[in-house]
């Protein structure tokens, strides 16, 4: 359930206007603010238990996870093909330079930043945390984000179909496998992965 505590380190009212007016817009769209992200977190929330007004708070503060990509050169975010060496660890600096900015503003959003590329079978980053070392706000921001990611067209890539996205976080493929996610998490998604349908294509 919801950790209580990070709601009372929280600036009150912190949100998306708040960021954008404190770190300003996402004007080369390298995808800094994610609407879509922070409504697939709030549905997961009101899936996994929470009330309304929390799972909206939660949402609230997903929709800035990717924060630090304000911080990455444009030309790593946007290139077309695959990443060297380099530019993959500059790439995962995201994480740390979003989590930075948020911390004094938005714990639990700072905590998400931190913590979205973790995997539950401890091969994510930053800290290759495993299992319940991860927070529960970075377990729900992965897989919402991995399926965003999936549905979503990129400069790189072509959108894909809902069923397609279901298939490969369910079944795997050559670079996302099942393990990676909160099995509880999981489960909910493959029960009610039409509510996650309907909030994307909102």
């Amino acid at each position: 359930m919801p950790d209580t505590a990070i709601a009372e380190l929280d600036v009150p009212g912190f949100g998306m206007s708040q960021a954008v007016a404190l770190f300003g817009e996402d004007l080369h769209k390298v995808g800094a603010y994610n609407f879509k992200v922070g409504d697939l977190v709030g549905t997961l929330c009101r899936l996994y238990g929470f009330g309304w007004e929390e799972a909206e708070r939660w949402g609230e503060a997903a929709s800035l996870h990717d924060l630090g990509k304000l911080w990455i050169p444009r030309d790593v975010l946007l290139k077309r093909g695959s990443l060297d060496e380099d530019e993959w660890r500059i790439m995962r600096g995201h994480a740390v330079f979003g989590y930075a900015r948020l911390r004094h503003f938005c714990r639990l959003a700072a905590e998400m930043a931190l913590s979205h590329h973790e995997n539950f079978d401890g091969t994510g980053y930053p800290h290759a945390l495993a299992g319940e070392e991860v927070p529960l706000s970075g377990r729900m921001v992965r897989l919402c984000d991995v399926y965003d990611a999936l549905r979503a067209a990129r400069s790189y890539k072509m959108a894909i179909t809902h069923e397609e996205a279901v298939e490969i976080i369910l079944q795997g493929d050559e670079r996302i496998r099942p393990e990676m996610f909160d099995p509880e998490l999981l489960c909910l998604f493959a029960l009610h992965h039409r509510e996650f349908e309907a909030a994307f294509d909102r």
